[in-house]
């Protein structure tokens, strides 16, 4: 079950999947001062043990600190928040078809591109190459 991340966990989060290598609790804390968010280290250093506790990041020692980074990607995140959200529906499709006419339109072109890849792959896991990417 995916649990839905507290809003400065989400924000820890952010940073730590768009780093591209590990990151120690004073770089995140320096991330978050520099978007006016000035955090105490151990407040920083608290959240980010708390998101390993919960398996959302992997840390590894390097040196003294510990060097964490994200697990997963955002869009992992975000599709297991709407399979149990759908999941937790007692009518599927009406819960579907009210998600999908609120889309935009690039939205529901993005739900089409992603139909077309999952129904052309055997495996329906396309690597990002397939995806562009990223789908939004």
């Amino acid at each position: 079950m995916t649990r839905v991340l507290g809003e400065l966990e989400d924000t820890v989060m952010t940073h730590l999947w768009e780093a591209e290598t590990p990151m120690a609790v004073r770089e995140v804390q320096n991330a978050l001062r520099a978007q006016g968010r000035a955090l105490a280290y151990t407040t920083v250093a608290t959240v980010m043990d708390n998101l390993h506790a919960k398996g959302w990041v992997e840390r590894s020692l390097c040196g003294r600190a510990f060097r964490y980074t994200g697990v997963g990607s955002r869009a992992e995140y975000a599709a297991g928040l709407m399979k149990q959200a759908w999941e937790r529906s007692d009518d599927a499709t009406a819960c579907f078809v009210a998600l999908l006419s609120d889309l935009t339109q690039q939205q529901r072109t993005a739900v089409e591109t992603a139909l077309h890849i999952v129904r052309s792959t055997k495996q329906g896991t396309p690597s990002a190459r397939e995806t562009g990417g990223a789908a939004q």
